[in-house]
């Protein structure tokens, strides 16, 4: 579906930018002429009939176009990353084709198609001559047809399958725009400025999550450019355009941050929407002082799109999500699934047509869904006035001799430590069966433990001792959770053999 918004804005104005970087340009009619020529190219694709085809490839401009012919050709498609692919997300996917273009992909194989910088050469040659009456129409699909496929691990430590037909891939694209449409114009309107074009998108997120699709997707329907950036050209990036809008993680964020030159002032043309997990109170004032005034936090997972939203100066505590939007309901719960009093902290669970169950059969799937109801797995409470809080992860809630502990604010505490750049809390047994906490840290700095020591026994006098082990990175879901079970198993080995000798 993704693609007639394509078409549609190819002939209606062409000539604007829908993807920009540094290096090129690409207009609406150029996209859309090589989506033509491309699904011209792989029409044959169709006999074959199959369920779900998966592209990799390391140019992301390609890779959309590949994705946007796909839908053109009436076929179900999913993304991969650039990097390594698991077995396991292969079989969770099942793509019964694989489209591989670039260096550093997975090697030929049954079902895979190599498609090579000749191919591209050869199905493209003088496609800049190419106008509206070249264009491949879309093939006719039924709107319950499968059109997305994408892979979901930021609920739980089990990895989903999610899939939207066209009908609910069009769906999601107006809800996007609707909250695109309303957080931009709106705060314009409130700061009585004019608005000259709309805004250029950068997001953190790649097509290989749905969010990430469905955001970028969003900005296409939508008419604007959809900008591109590698780590070290994005403060480049972010100066090209008159209006920005950037999509980043809470980790993201931090790594921008300390990007920035020491004397970073706050730049009014870049609007900052921060997904994936809450925003610091302190994080978010470096960030309006250093890079920018103009700060949405936004709550949501790829199970229901986006959830809540409220712009950052009337967020009243850090736990604040803002409102749900028009169509999201949103509850809090105790256990037995009873709603919770106003204030009063429970399992949060969610309800709107953007909810979409995950196509695998399982006991860890069935509990999150259950009675129309998704259950992400987040802790919160709904204010009087039906502002969402949230307040750490179930999953982060653990037991341990009677008293519980909330790993993700143990987290919290170790990074008010400013020589700590990143922090993963886990539990592992012991041999003989006591749970243990670690606290795997980021940090080329040494630091006073003991003072971090005395900060997690104000919060949890009864919290057991708390074992550092210094790591290169910390594994993080799309969302910018920490991946828990993925850390305790890269540390497991050395945590036995090491120090527990």
């Amino acid at each position: 579906m993704l693609d007639r918004f394509i078409a549609y804005n190819a002939r209606h104005n062409g000539g604007d930018i829908a993807f920009g970087s540094l290096a090129r340009q690409q207009t609406y009619a150029q996209l859309e002429a090589i989506v033509s020529r491309l699904a011209r190219a792989l029409e044959g694709l169709r006999d074959l009939a199959p369920r779900r085809v998966a592209v990799q490839c390391s140019d992301s401009w390609r890779h959309w176009a590949l994705t946007l012919a796909l839908g053109r050709l009436g076929l179900a498609s999913a993304s991969l990353s650039k990097g390594d692919v698991s077995e396991e997300d292969l079989a969770i996917l099942q793509p019964e084709i694989i489209i591989i273009h670039g260096m550093g992909c997975m090697p030929p194989g049954e079902g895979r198609l190599v498609l090579d910088e000749a191919w591209f050469e050869r199905v493209l040659e003088g496609v800049e001559g190419d106008d509206a009456s070249n264009y491949y129409p879309p093939v006719p699909v039924e709107p319950s047809t499968p059109c997305r496929a994408a892979l979901a691990n930021g609920t739980d430590r089990n990895i989903h399958l999610i899939e939207l037909s066209f009908a609910e891939l069009e769906a999601e694209l107006h809800r996007f725009i609707y909250h695109d449409m309303v957080e931009f114009f709106v705060r314009k309107a409130r700061t009585a400025r004019h608005v000259s074009s709309k805004p250029n998108l950068l997001c953190s997120i790649g097509p290989q999550s749905l969010s990430g699709f469905l955001m970028a997707g969003a900005a296409l329907a939508a008419g604007t450019t959809v900008r591109s950036s590698d780590s070290q050209n994005i403060a480049t990036e972010m100066m090209q355009a008159a209006e920005m809008l950037l999509v980043l993680t809470p980790a993201h964020l931090e790594h921008v941050l300390k990007a920035l030159p020491p004397a970073s002032r706050a730049m009014s043309h870049i609007h900052l929407r921060v997904v994936g997990a809450g925003l610091p109170q302190k994080t978010l004032e470096q960030t309006q002082e250093r890079f920018t005034p103009h700060v949405q936090i936004v709550y949501g997972t790829d199970e229901t799109g986006v959830v809540a939203a409220i712009p950052a100066e009337k967020r009243q505590s850090e736990e604040s999500v803002g409102l749900p939007l028009p169509w999201v309901d949103i509850e809090a719960v105790d256990a037995e699934g009873r709603r919770c009093p106003a204030g009063e902290v429970g399992y949060i669970r969610i309800r709107s047509e953007s909810v979409h169950p995950y196509k695998e059969e399982n006991p860890v799937g069935g509990a999150r869904f259950h009675e129309g109801w998704f259950y992400p797995g987040d802790r919160g409470a709904i204010s009087t006035t039906g502002e969402v809080h949230l307040h750490g992860r179930a999953d982060a809630l653990i037991n341990v001799g009677g008293a519980k502990f909330d790993l993700g604010v143990v987290e919290e505490i170790l990074l008010t430590e400013p020589r700590i750049k990143e922090a993963g809390v886990f539990m592992l047994e012991d041999r003989q069966g006591v749970e243990r906490c670690y606290a795997a840290i980021v940090s080329t700095e040494t630091f006073d433990e003991q003072a971090l020591s005395v900060k997690l026994r104000q919060r949890y006098a009864a919290l057991p001792p708390v074992t550092m082990i210094w790591v290169p990175e910390i594994p993080r879901t799309t969302e910018g959770h920490v991946e828990r079970e993925r850390l305790r198993a890269m540390l497991k080995d050395y945590i036995q053999h090491k120090l527990e000798r």
